[in-house]
C-alpha cells in the first residue's frame, strides 16, 4: 500500500505583511472608487503574511513583458522546487539514485521543456526516472499529484516517487485586475514549493494512502482559472465556487461511506485540506458536517503563508505530521481546483514503520 512521508515546504525570501500589501495597493490605485472595498476584502482573507520570490516593489508591474515574466517565473519556481525536493530527500534519508519517478506540479508558468526537465538536471536524478509534469490543476495540484504517485507505486510495487509542487503566483497577479475578485487573489496568494516522497513502505512516521476520489462538477469550468491576453495572464475566481464545493460534498460523503473499512466510522478523524480562502474552508466544514476545529491547521497555514496553490495541501500535511494524529486514525486529504475539480484521498496515520 502506498505511504507518504512528511513533506518539506520551502519559502522565498521576501515576507510581506497584509499592512505592507495594502500600502502598496493604495499607492497603485489612487482614487480608484473600489479601493475601500478592495482593502476590506483583502483584510477579510485573514492572511496576515505571505512570501514573495521578488520584492513587493516589483509586484504588479504592468510594463514587464509576458516573456520576461515567464522567464523569471521559471527561475524562481525552479529555485524553490529544488530546495524543497532536496529537503524531502534529506528528511527521508534518500538520494537521487533511489528515485524511480518524479511528479512535478505548477499552476503557473508556460515554458517547454517544463520544470520537471530542469529539476531532473538540478537534482541529478537518473535519466530513466519516469516523469509526470502536471499543469492546469491549480490549487488541487497537491492532492492530484499524490493520487498519481499512489497509482505509480501501486502499478510498480517497490517504486519511490518524488512529488514536487512549486507555485509562484506573485509573477501573475496582474495590476489591471482591479475588480474585487482580482483584489481578493492579490490578498490571498503567496509563493512556495513543497515536496514529499511516496513509496511502498517507510520506517518513520507516515500516512498510508488507501483510496482516492475524483469529481468534476458539471458545467463549472468558468468559475475559477486563468486566461491570457495581450498584456499577460489574468486569474479569476467566482463567488459561486463556495456553493459548487458545498454541492459536491454529497458525492464525497457517499464515497467515504462506501470505502470505509468494515466496522469503522466513515467520517474522517483528521482533515488535510487545501486552504482556498475563509469561505471555501467554511464550505468544506459545512459540507462534511465536521467540527470546525478539524480545519484549524488549514486556517493557520492560510493566515501565516497565504494560499500557496498546489503547495497548500503539502504545508497542511506537514503541520499534520507535527501535530501527530492518533495511531491508526483515518483521515481525508482534500482539495479543489479549476474545473471545478475535487480530489480526495483516504489516509491512515502510522507513527512508526
Amino acid at each position: 500500500m502506498p505511504v507518504v512521508s512528511a513533506p518539506v515546504v520551502s519559502l522565498p525570501r521576501h515576507q510581506v505583511t497584509t499592512d505592507e500589501l495594502l500600502d502598496r495597493i493604495t499607492e497603485l490605485y489612487p482614487g480608484d472608487p473600489g479601493l475601500a472595498a478592495a482593502r476590506r476584502v483583502i483584510r477579510s482573507t485573514t492572511v496576515r503574511t505571505r512570501w514573495y520570490s521578488r520584492p513587493l516593489r516589483q509586484q504588479f508591474d504592468p510594463d514587464l513583458p509576458l516573456a520576461e515574466r515567464t522567464r523569471l517565473h521559471l527561475l524562481d519556481s525552479l529555485e524553490l522546487a529544488e530546495k524543497a525536493a532536496r529537503g524531502a530527500l534529506f528528511e527521508t534519508g534518500l538520494t537521487a539514485d533511489d528515485i524511480d519517478g518524479l511528479i512535478v506540479l505548477s499552476a503557473t508558468g508556460h515554458t517547454m521543456p517544463g520544470l520537471d526537465v530542469f529539476l531532473m538536471e538540478r537534482l541529478d536524478l537518473p535519466p530513466a526516472v519516469r516523469r509526470i509534469p502536471i499543469a492546469q490543476v491549480g490549487c488541487a495540484g497537491g492532492v492530484f499529484g499524490l493520487v498519481r504517485a499512489m497509482e505509480l507505486v501501486t502499478a510498480r510495487p517497490g517504486s519511490t516517487i518524488l512529488v514536487v509542487c512549486s507555485d509562484v503566483f506573485s509573477h501573475y497577479l496582474h495590476r489591471g485586475d482591479s475588480a474585487l475578485d482580482g483584489m481578493i487573489l492579490k490578498g490571498l496568494f503567496g509563493d512556495a514549493a513543497g515536496a514529499c516522497v511516496v513509496r511502498t513502505e517507510a520506517e518513520g512516521p507516515h500516512m498510508e494512502l488507501t483510496d482516492s476520489w475524483e469529481y468534476l462538477h458539471p458545467g463549472s469550468h468558468g468559475l475559477v482559472g486563468s486566461r491570457v491576453d495581450g498584456d499577460g495572464l489574468h486569474a479569476f475566481n467566482s463567488p459561486q465556487l463556495r456553493h459548487v464545493i458545498e454541492g459536491a460534498m454529497p458525492p464525497l460523503l457517499d464515497w467515504l461511506a462506501r470505502t470505509a473499512p468494515p466496522g469503522t466510522d466513515p467520517a474522517p478523524r483528521f482533515l488535510v485540506s487545501h486552504t482556498g480562502g475563509p469561505r471555501i474552508l467554511d464550505a468544506i466544514v459545512s459540507g462534511l458536517g465536521c467540527e470546525p476545529a478539524m480545519i484549524d491547521l488549514a486556517r493557520d497555514s492560510m493566515q501565516e503563508l497565504g494560499n500557496l496553490g498546489s503547495v497548500s495541501v503539502l504545508d497542511v500535511l506537514e503541520r499534520t505530521f507535527a501535530k501527530l494524529p492518533a495511531e491508526g486514525a483515518h483521515g481525508l486529504l482534500f482539495a479543489a481546483g479549476p474545473g471545478v475539480s475535487l480530489f480526495g484521498i483516504r489516509a491512515v496515520w502510522h507513527p512508526w514503520g
